[in-house]
């Protein structure tokens, strides 16, 4: 029986399959590859799914739903007259088509996929991709990381030895991966991701920028209008990749009102856009510590990769460093590269010994008594990875140890998503340091986090898969009264608490090696300001001060958004 792979898409969903010594995309009713990712309910209850789904965004905007995927794993919810839906029921909807319809290509049952998803989804995210597939009817074997399996994709063709950047812009969310290949590996070294900006934000500033030409005032429109201005500002981002201006008109209260954008427009007032695209590529490159003119080439993937300022932009910041090179068949890259990792899980033919590496993409750790995150498997691990850490006490005859369990890159420990606790009752009592518990990691490709923890007569072990486990109201009422009774104290006068955020926005930047290092000067500058003079603090001050800007000005960064990398030759393209 076939193992399908599937890209589940913001905007498009595609199916593929090993059939006949390579992998093909699977058609759906229409035909057509691309299977909008859009569900629609109606009256009598029926469940339309895809394109005719997709034009009921105008017709019953109130039931229709779109771009879903960005809330996966949270409690959003779509009402639906008397019912709500999660984001992983709507996912699961357009999963069952897509089985259906390789059930009809195959001509035989389908129960078991690869599913790819965002590198940058985390641990909530990534289990209501897997229960969308299990509510689908399907055995979710893996989730493959887009970007991964592009790069998956891209070497099983060229099958040359090379250092490149995946660059994965979709309709709603941008992954950036760093990649080695050679021979019949396919080595993942670093990856970031902005789970909330793709081509859907394009559409969003080109309708609000209507709204603002025409003194407009949204909130007045009905949701049939807006929908209907989202999809002509749609139809011009699309119309803007073959011809550098574009024009189109919409009806509202019988008035017409024109829409009209160049390329050269689209770029100033998308200037924050372009900036955001920014930060995941300093993050991957900051992390491996690269050199761009080791780079051979930046590949682009991705629906929205298509659109020319978003290409021409790339080119501007890498300029002669390394090729950048536009996949043909953007939009289907991800699919094909999940259709190879079912054929690798399927041992089918010569791409059976293919090996493809994935890495950890948040930091899995703990928090010391202080606060701080205290990572124990770091950011881009290869996966599966098992690592221990001890921790000793911090008080004379303590006899528990509690241990939250976060996952995330935040330097306080409570800004990361927390996945569990773990709790250690049976210490000997001693003096502070002299006991301590040994906790043991063990996360594997699947996201399952294994936890030990051991110390000196007892032994705790807890399974972790993919479970959110949030703040309780006590919890949040303990912290409440812990909060109010706090008072002011040197760490909130401005120029502390501005070198504290500092230090925090650096380490989400850095590698492992300099987190520590602030992660040492920042226990010292606080431990100073709680009980230092004021000698003490401005001289602590000035040592971690010195240390952030070393290390700031040590960060790889690209010069500030300039719109003039649209030039006029590019409008003649």
């Amino acid at each position: 029986m076939a193992i399908i792979g599937i890209d589940l898409g913001t905007t498009n969903s595609l199916v593929s399959v090993w059939k006949g010594g390579r992998v093909q995309l699977i058609p759906n009713v229409f035909g057509e590859y691309l299977t909008p990712s859009v569900v629609s309910f109606g009256e009598d209850d029926e469940v339309f799914v895809g394109k005719i789904a997709q034009e009921m965004l105008v017709t019953h905007p109130y039931s229709t739903f779109c771009e879903f995927k960005r809330n996966m794993g949270t409690n959003y919810r779509y009402h639906s007259g008397k019912k709500s839906y999660r984001a992983e029921e709507l996912s699961a909807f357009v999963l069952r088509r897509l089985r259906e319809d390789a059930e009809k290509f195959l001509g035989e049952p389908v129960t078991e996929a690869i599913i790819s998803v965002p590198a940058y989804f985390d641990d909530n995210k990534r289990c209501a991709t897997k229960n969308a597939g299990r509510l689908a009817g399907l055995n979710v074997a893996r989730l493959v990381n887009e970007p991964s399996a592009v790069a998956l994709k891209h070497h099983t063709q060229s099958q040359e030895p090379e250092k490149f950047m995946v660059f994965d812009f979709g309709g709603g969310t941008l992954d950036v991966s760093l990649v080695e290949a050679f021979e019949n590996v396919v080595e993942i070294q670093a990856v970031a991701g902005d789970n909330y900006l793709g081509g859907k934000d394009f559409n969003e500033i080109i309708a609000d920028n209507f709204y603002e030409e025409n003194n407009i005032i949204k909130s007045t429109l009905t949701k049939e209008e807006q929908e209907i201005i989202l999809k002509e500002a749609e139809k011009l981002k699309i119309a803007l990749s073959e011809s550098n201006e574009a024009e189109g008109s919409v009806r509202i209260n019988d008035c017409e009102y024109k829409m009209y954008m160049t390329n050269q427009k689209l770029i100033h007032i998308s200037s924050e856009l372009f900036s955001r695209m920014l930060q995941p590529i300093k993050k991957v490159i900051n992390a491996a510590e690269l050199d761009l003119y080791e780079l051979d080439k930046v590949i682009l993937v991705g629906g929205s990769s298509k659109m020319p300022v978003v290409r021409k932009y790339i080119q501007s910041i890498f300029e002669d460093k390394a090729e950048v090179v536009l996949e043909q068949n953007p939009d289907e890259s991800v699919a094909l590269g999940v259709g190879t990792a079912a054929a690798i899980k399927e041992r089918a033919g010569e791409i059976k010994d293919m090996v493809l590496t994935d890495i950890c993409p948040f930091s899995l750790g703990t928090a010391t008594y202080d606060g701080l995150f205290s990572p124990i498997i770091e950011r881009n691990e290869t996966l599966p990875c098992r690592r221990t850490r001890t921790y000793v006490t911090v008080q004379n005859n303590q006899t528990q140890m509690t241990f939250p369990i976060y996952q995330g890159d935040n330097l306080v420990a409570d800004d990361n998503l927390k996945l569990g606790e773990l709790t250690v009752t049976k210490i000997p009592r001693a003096a502070k340091g002299e006991q301590g518990v040994d906790v043991t990691f063990l996360y594997d490709i699947n996201g399952i986090l294994d936890i030990k923890l051991e110390s000196s007569n007892q032994t705790l072990h807890k399974v972790i898969v993919n479970k959110n486990i949030g703040m309780s109201e006590k919890e949040v009422e303990k912290r409440l009264e812990e909060l109010r009774k706090m008072t002011i104290h040197p760490i909130e006068k401005e120029e502390n608490r501005l070198l504290i955020e500092k230090a925090e926005r650096l380490y989400r930047e850095v590698n492992h090696e300099k987190q520590r290092l602030i992660t040492a000067f920042l226990n010292n500058f606080k431990e100073t300001l709680m009980h230092g003079k004021d000698k003490a603090i401005r001289e602590e001050y000035v040592r971690f001060a010195v240390v952030l800007e070393e290390i700031d000005r040590g960060q790889f960064d690209f010069d500030s958004f300039d719109e003039n990398f649209w030039s006029e030759e590019d409008s003649d393209e």
